[in-house]
């Protein structure tokens, strides 16, 4: 049987650095939390916004609409469209902010992280990309949205490995050197 200390210092047994009271650039768990959120969604909603142009450009439209046409017609306003499409980025920056963190369990493989991150992610943005109208919520566009998803979260994968490894190679030529 396990002892009742046992029991009560589970959280012991993962180690996740940055989530230690001062481990974290010398700050608080609570500094993380907050440093998380806000970088999560003031990148989203610049990401938010550049989408909106985007979009505004490709539906040749003379306003500023946050998203396609359909989704603002759902709204009283092209205003009303905005603040909930806002609400909405800040979100979706919240589900990448925090599911990074899961690449900081040091008892898990980077493999295993990564397939981590990416269900994280995928369970989250998921369904705020269906709210923002992204696509139509039928078979046929969600199983192309799994595509899309898929295919882009494995090429940036392949992209952030590829310049892991050239920092890998460009810090054992620095220590060769420094050894020399």
């Amino acid at each position: 049987t396990r002892r009742s200390s046992d029991l009560n210092n589970w959280h012991n047994n993962i180690r996740i650095t940055t989530l230690y009271p001062t481990n974290w650039k010398g700050g608080t768990i609570m500094k993380r939390l907050w440093h998380t959120l806000l970088i999560g969604a003031i990148g989203d909603i610049v990401i938010g916004y550049l989408m909106a142009l985007g979009f505004s450009t490709f539906f040749n439209t003379t306003y500023l609409f946050p998203s396609n046409p359909t989704f603002v017609s759902h709204w009283s306003s092209p205003l009303a469209a905005t603040q909930l499409s806002t609400l909405l980025w800040i979100l979706i920056g919240e589900v990448w902010a925090f599911s990074s963190w899961l690449f900081e369990i040091e008892t898990w493989s980077i493999t295993k992280q990564t397939i981590a991150h990416c269900l994280c992610s995928y369970l989250g943005m998921t369904p705020l990309a269906i709210l923002c109208g992204w696509f139509p919520l039928n078979v046929r566009w969600f199983g192309f949205y799994t595509l899309v998803y898929t295919g882009v979260y494995i090429g940036l994968w392949l992209i952030e490995m590829a310049l892991a490894r050239i920092k890998v190679i460009q810090l054992n030529q620095q220590l060769t050197n420094h050894r020399s």
